[in-house]
This record gives C-alpha cells, sequence and structure tokens, in this order.
C-alpha cells in the first residue's frame, strides 16, 4: 500500500483533489483520465485564443458525454474561463464586450453541469495612475455584479483569482478583498503560485483571505515566473500551507494546475503524502 493510501482515522476528512485540463478540446480526455485515477474534481481549462463564438460551444454529443462520465464517477466540474484582459477595462466597448464573453461562459457552464467558475480580473488601462486604476476597480466591481446575478441564477458558484504582475488587479490581498467585500456571495480562487511571485509569503497572503476561499489552485515556481512546476519543484512551503488550509477546515477543491498531464498523478501523490502527515 502507497503511503498516501493510509486509512484515515474516524472523522478525518480527506482533501478533494482535482486537475485542470490540459485543453478544452481534449476535455473527455481528461475527464476519462480524472475517472481512472479517482480525482473528485476535473477543471475544464480556459480557451487559450478567443477567436469567436464558436470557441464557447461543445457539441451536443461532447457535452452528454461529459455530464454522464462526471455523473458516474461522482466528479465536480469545475470551469476557468478565460483571462478577458478588458473586462475591467476603461473603455466600455472592450469591457461590455469581455463581459458578454463571460457570461457566455456561464452559460456554457449550466449546460455542462459546471457547479465552480474562476475568473481572473483583468489588467490596469494606465499603469502607476491611481485615478484611472480606481477607475478600473469600480468597473470590475459593476461587471462582477452583474456576474454574480447569472451566476446565482444557475446556481454556479464564482471564484475571483488572485493575479500577479504589476499590470493587473487584485495581486495583493488587500485589493482582491476590495472587490470580494462589495460583492455578495463572490468567492476567492486562491492560486498558490500566483501569490508566490507578489513579494508575499503566499501562506500569510492565504491567511488574510482564506474566509472567501472556495478554490485553490496548486502549483509551484521559484518566487521569480508562473512556472506550474510540480510541488516541491520550487520554494513554497506546501506542508504548511497544507496545514493552515487543514487548521482552516478547508479540504478542497484543491485543483494541481500542472503540466503536462504526466505530472498531475505525482502531483496528487505528493499532496496526499503532505496531508498525511500534518
Amino acid at each position: 500500500m502507497k503511503s498516501s493510501e493510509r486509512k484515515f482515522h474516524i472523522g478525518e476528512i480527506k482533501p478533494k483533489i482535482g486537475f485542470i485540463g490540459s485543453t478544452r478540446q481534449s476535455i473527455l480526455e481528461d475527464l476519462n483520465f480524472a475517472a481512472k485515477n479517482g480525482f473528485d474534481y476535473y477543471e475544464i481549462q480556459a480557451v487559450k485564443e478567443i477567436t469567436g463564438e464558436k470557441d464557447f460551444n461543445l457539441d451536443s454529443k461532447v457535452i452528454n458525454r461529459v455530464k454522464k462520465i462526471a455523473k458516474e464517477n461522482n466528479i465536480y466540474l469545475n470551469l476557468h474561463i478565460s483571462r478577458f484582459n478588458s473586462i475591467c477595462s476603461i473603455n466600455p466597448e472592450f469591457s461590455k464586450r469581455d463581459l458578454l464573453l463571460v457570461k457566455k461562459e456561464i452559460i456554457l457552464a449550466k449546460e455542462i453541469g459546471v457547479r465552480q467558475i474562476t475568473i481572473h480580473s483583468g489588467y490596469k488601462d494606465i499603469l502607476n495612475d491611481d485615478t484611472a486604476i480606481a477607475k478600473n476597480f469600480e468597473i470590475l466591481t459593476k461587471n462582477f455584479k452583474e456576474i454574480m446575478k447569472l451566476g446565482r441564477k444557475h446556481r454556479i458558484k464564482i471564484g475571483l483569482e488572485n493575479s500577479f504582475g504589476l499590470d493587473k488587479l487584485c495581486r495583493t490581498p488587500e485589493d482582491l478583498l476590495k472587490v470580494v467585500n462589495s460583492i455578495e456571495g463572490l468567492g476567492i480562487t486562491f492560486d498558490i503560485g500566483h501569490a508566490n511571485i507578489v513579494n508575499l509569503n503566499p501562506i500569510e497572503y492565504f491567511r488574510k483571505v482564506k474566509n472567501f476561499v472556495i478554490n485553490i489552485h496548486l502549483h509551484d515556481n521559484d518566487g521569480t515566473t508562473d512556472q506550474h512546476a510540480l510541488l516541491g519543484k520550487g520554494n513554497i512551503n506546501f506542508k504548511k500551507f497544507l496545514k493552515e488550509c487543514k487548521n482552516s477546515n478547508y479540504h478542497g477543491p484543491f485543483i494541481l494546475e500542472v503540466f503536462p498531464r504526466e505530472n498531475v498523478l505525482e502531483g496528487k501523490e505528493i499532496l496526499l503524502n503532505l496531508w498525511n502527515r500534518i
């Protein structure tokens, strides 16, 4: 028996583990992989390049197959929405366009049976301009209020993901909470890899936002770039982080965002071994 497969004590809760898909085109292959290897969650990958409405649609036969596999194997489905960079833009033409794209993704999520969606916050229009950045936050909050209305209508949870890079909104816990505290029901998708590259301790970051966290993306890096490395290949202290999660009664979903897909099984094993030793 592998070390990660030891029996849990009575009352001990296993972590709920999933992974993010490689491409949206490989959704059935990814989901069969999730079913074969006992994953609790599968997060559908964002569309890499938006070229038209067809990118948001999946064939009805594919949708029915996805729903069948998920139901038969007790797999919860999440959806990772593409980086709509202008969702917070001061230019109404851009921000309205991206809001419409998000709404289309929510409708797709409803058709598939997705229960939770992750969305990015977008880019600043002008760097180092406090007035423009304040306007970006105002527009982002306005658009997310509309997004939340549609999410509630379809009983889909929405998580705003923390960003990295000086050109993006919601990099810091304070900025992330500024938006979340303004919108009833909005949650946070906490990406520990992103948190590790904004010159903050990622565990301290998590402590500040944990009351709103509904999803966690797990991957490692050396603190300089978004490397999506296997757990233990960077400088993040995952044992300490998972202990903080356990102490906070957060047991999942933990979504492994490591590539290529061959690394996912090793990532699951590492996660369980760490969890079992806490």
